[in-house]
């Protein structure tokens, strides 16, 4: 499902979302332009407001304060007399509507109010007691207008006295910069101001964001042919970019020396470019060569094709932190987005997202259900998790695992849904930091005010921070520190997210340090309450919790029964049909872990031609393994040579948006054989 948000524009290609800012920032090839999309858009005018009596039966139009007593008139809500006892407000002619209760009604800024979840859902009014237009109470219209109302009930009956006001918003988008020569893409600093641009014509480009104007921006590097993508590592200052030329380079550029240094030759018309947080391998898409995305060691260079048949790929964007998959714009005819594990294998290429603009070129993502697309000509917002099952309740998972995809045994299982575009590792226990989301929204409309957390049945009392919405402006910059409350002498509850209370992170509840738990199956259990702290609603969730550490060794080989010396590592032998044997440990207490082991030779590498040389993601054991092969097999033509083994233990915990690696072991040794 996609929502255009902007169109017209000038050959939208790379972009980036500043979180803090609440921004798109993109480039412009066509017209040259550096241009922002708000994601909160800034008061255009009031457009109407004032008192007035809506009458039973009657529409009211939000824009022009009138009433209209026929359905297929102006007007955008209306309020229905069902019989003498039923009664709702119904959203009309395409206006949506939500209720937020008894609020602050001067604290419902425009910012707020566009920042809202609106529905086609009518509103309860019955003259009984479930009647929610209460006196005082306040709801919100999204009009068919495109504007944003509020609406307070001064007095409730057949005939509703209320107060409204309706906004007009500004425009969301708007130019920052001009006279950029076929700019491509577009990075961004943490400070989200300074950025990076490519331009086709070979350049990489330095600027201010505050001044984002050509004339303004100092060139990094030039006389590359046709640079693309950019990935930026502020931390050694380098920016890394992609040539679409055949053949074409991946270049390495030093921001201070403004040093160019090729990493990788012979790129086929490369246009997207991802390098993980290890700068150990470059995700690379190619237009030519069939369409294909590839994966590039950049020790030695070796290429595993991971995507092939796709149409014209354009960017890459990471889907998880974990790095384990990517977001690809297919251009047309697919004009689609696909997701594409960053590891071959069947299922590892899925398409997420279709019907978007035409020429799709790159993706943003505002969170984990939300996704900007940008296109030739607009930009595209489309849900992420249309026609996934959703995690129903108020409790809604651990970080990126919804409860429904946790088994019994409390394990994450998001392999039941293969398009859900954040996958784990079947089966994977929790470990580390855990972010407990809940719906605080649909928590309030449930008459919650208070939640609270127990872990097999102790409270917890926990204290973080996150950055708050500033009404005044739509960005993430107030912090607030979330600490517990007594509610009659009891601790530990938080309070529920109120209309108009906005955080970066929109359904936290709670980051909760699982290393002081016990590790094994725990039982998480969610309270909602009112103001007295009466439970309305409870979730209980089966955790297993795995802060274990790998285990990872090797012994010295041996030959005849004789060790190699750890000072020197000579191993001699005296006929090559003599086995080598190597001693190994690899394993973790719950055996919730995986391996991978190697023997090489000199500057060879890994031996994989050698039956038991290379060993990938195996179950680990608590029970030591053995590497055994003979001489010969092993020196092959060589009369000496000198050899390493290597064992890494990969720990399966999550904290719900990736691999607990610090959990992670690997031992390494180095031997030679000679006669």
């Amino acid at each position: 499902m996609t929502t255009k948000l902007v169109d017209g524009l000038g050959g939208a290609i790379g972009c980036r979302f500043l979180p803090n800012r609440n921004q798109l920032v993109f480039v412009e090839f066509a017209t040259g332009k550096i241009s922002l999309l708000d994601m909160v858009r800034p008061l255009d005018s009031i457009v109407s407001q004032g008192t007035t009596v809506l009458k039973g039966t009657w529409v009211f139009d939000c824009e022009t304060g009138t009433l209209s007593g026929s359905l297929s008139g102006p007007g955008d809500i209306w309020w229905e007399q069902i019989d003498a006892v039923k009664r709702q407000m119904v959203p009309v002619s395409g206006a949506s509507i939500v209720n937020l209760g008894k609020v602050d009604f001067n604290s419902l800024t425009p910012e707020v109010l566009q920042a809202l979840v609106y529905g086609n859902v009518p509103i309860p009014g019955n003259d009984d007691a479930t009647n929610q237009l209460v006196k005082h109470d306040v709801f919100a219209v999204r009009t068919n207008g495109g504007n944003v109302a509020k609406i307070k009930v001064d007095k409730y009956g057949y005939n509703l006295k209320i107060d409204w006001v309706t906004y007009k918003l500004a425009s969301a988008y708007h130019v920052i910069g001009t006279g950029w020569a076929q700019p491509e893409d577009i990075a961004v600093a943490a400070d989200e101001t300074t950025a990076y641009v490519t331009e086709r014509t070979g350049n990489l480009v330095k600027v201010d964001l505050g001044s984002a104007n050509r004339a303004a921006a100092t060139v990094i590097a030039s006389g590359m042919q046709a640079p693309h993508q950019i990935h930026l590592d502020e931390a050694h200052q380098q920016a890394y970019v992609v040539e679409f030329a055949n053949p074409g380079h991946l270049i390495r550029i030093d921001l201070n020396t403004k040093t160019k240094t090729t990493l990788l030759n012979g790129l086929n018309n490369a246009i997207g470019l991802l390098i993980t947080s290890d700068l150990a391998y470059a995700s690379i898409s190619e237009q030519s060569g069939g369409g294909r995305i590839s994966r590039y060691s950049l020790q030695n260079g070796v290429r595993t094709e991971i995507a092939s048949g796709l149409t014209s790929p354009f960017f890459l964007t990471w889907a998880n932190p974990a790095q384990s998959a990517m977001f690809v714009a297919e251009r047309d005819p697919a004009n689609r987005i696909t997701i594409v594990d960053a590891v071959p294998g069947p299922g590892s290429v899925r398409q997420l997202v279709s019907g978007v603009g035409v020429r799709p070129s790159s993706v943003a993502c505002i969170d984990a259900a939300r996704m900007l697309i940008c296109c030739d000509g607009e930009i595209d917002l489309a849900d992420l998790l249309a026609g996934i099952i959703p995690a129903t309740g108020l409790f809604k998972g651990i970080g990126l695992v919804p409860w429904n995809l946790i088994t019994a045994a409390g394990k994450a299982d998001t392999t039941t849904e293969p398009l859900y575009p954040y996958q784990f590792r079947k089966n994977a226990p929790f470990g580390g930091v855990l972010s407990l989301e809940v719906n605080h929204f649909l928590a309030l409309l449930a008459g919650a005010r208070f939640y609270r957390v127990l872990v097999d049945g102790v409270v917890r009392l926990d204290t973080w921070w996150d950055l708050q919405l500033n009404a005044a402006n739509g960005k993430y910059e107030i912090p607030h520190q979330f600490k517990p409350q007594d509610i009659s002498g009891t601790p530990g509850y938080y309070p529920v997210h109120l209309p108009g209370e906005f955080y970066f992170n929109t359904d936290l509840a709670m980051i909760l340090d699982s290393t002081g738990l016990a590790n094994g199956l725990r039982t998480f259990q969610i309270d909602f309450t009112n103001d007295l702290g009466v439970v309305l609603q409870s979730h209980t969730q089966a955790v297993f919790i795995d802060n274990n550490h790998c285990t990872a060794s090797i012994d010295m080989p041996m030959v005849g029964g004789i060790s190699a010396t750890t000072e020197c590592g000579m191993l001699q032998f005296s006929d090559k049909s003599q086995k080598v044997t190597i001693h190994y440990v690899a394993s973790h207490p719950t055996l919730l872990a995986d391996y991978s082991w190697a023997v090489g030779k000199g500057g060879k590498g890994a031996l994989s031609g050698v039956p038991g040389a290379v060993i990938s993601n195996a179950p680990v054991s608590l029970a030591p393994f053995t590497f055994e092969q003979t001489v010969g097999v092993l020196l092959g033509v060589c009369p000496s040579a000198a050899f390493y083994a290597s064992v890494y233990v990969a720990a399966m915990a999550i904290n719900g948006f990736g691999r607990q690696s610090q959990y992670d072991a690997q031992a390494i040794i180095a031997f030679a054989l000679t006669p």
